[in-house]
């Protein structure tokens, strides 16, 4: 008894660990402000294959505003301490010129144009920040608007939605590798094993006293 009252007073001086978790999206696309683009060229422009996204304007695709969208099947954690979102940016991106631009993410309505920039802001990056460099993923911290909103939604599917209406391409082509995933942390308590030891421990010795 002793020992297992030790092990308690130990533990509450134990601090809680965490762990991350890495979640890939499981769907991506864009929509476009072109009257020509309705709700299901966005559902369908990149469903399956993870290597086309696009916001910001381009002129070699009609100059028309393009917003993207990413969806991810979130497990039933119970709970999220903070989350990142880190989305690939190709080195072809990189022509800004408006040093105001900002990314910003939203939980979608829907897959639409209009549905994509819903309620509040969930993070946001500087597109200057991030046309900057080589191609690499860009760390967008979701707020706490965000990590509730993702808390809401776990054990459901999550959809982003990023704009970037200004001018400024960002997330565009990504061929080849994870378009964007989702660095969750969980906290982890690590009283639990603790006190599975000392329960055990405390087992053994009474076995032997008995013997």
């Amino acid at each position: 008894f002793a020992l297992v009252l030790g092990f308690i007073v130990a533990l509450a001086g134990t601090s809680v660990q965490a762990d991350i978790i890495n979640v890939a999206a499981t769907g991506s696309g864009w929509c476009s402000s072109d009257p020509q683009y309705v709700s299901n060229d966005c559902a369908d422009s990149n469903l399956n294959v993870h290597s086309n996204t696009f916001a910001g304007t381009n002129s070699g695709v009609g100059g028309d505003t393009h917003r993207d969208w990413f969806a991810f099947d979130l497990p039933a954690w119970g709970t999220i301490s903070s989350a990142s979102m880190f989305i690939w940016n190709d080195a072809a991106n990189f022509n800004t010129v408006n040093s105001a631009a900002v990314f910003t993410l939203y939980e979608a309505l829907n897959l639409s144009f209009a549905g994509l920039t819903n309620g509040p802001s969930l993070g946001s990056v500087l597109v200057d920040d991030a046309n900057a460099g080589s191609s690499r993923y860009i760390e967008i911290e979701l707020n706490a608007a965000g990590v509730a909103a993702l808390t809401a939604s776990l054990g459901n599917q999550f959809i982003f939605g990023g704009n970037n209406d200004n001018g400024e391409q960002i997330f565009g082509y990504t061929g080849g590798r994870p378009i964007a995933y989702l660095a969750v942390e969980v906290p982890a308590p690590a009283t639990i094993p603790l006190l599975g030891v000392a329960l055990a421990v405390a087992g053994f010795n009474r076995r032997r006293r008995l013997s």
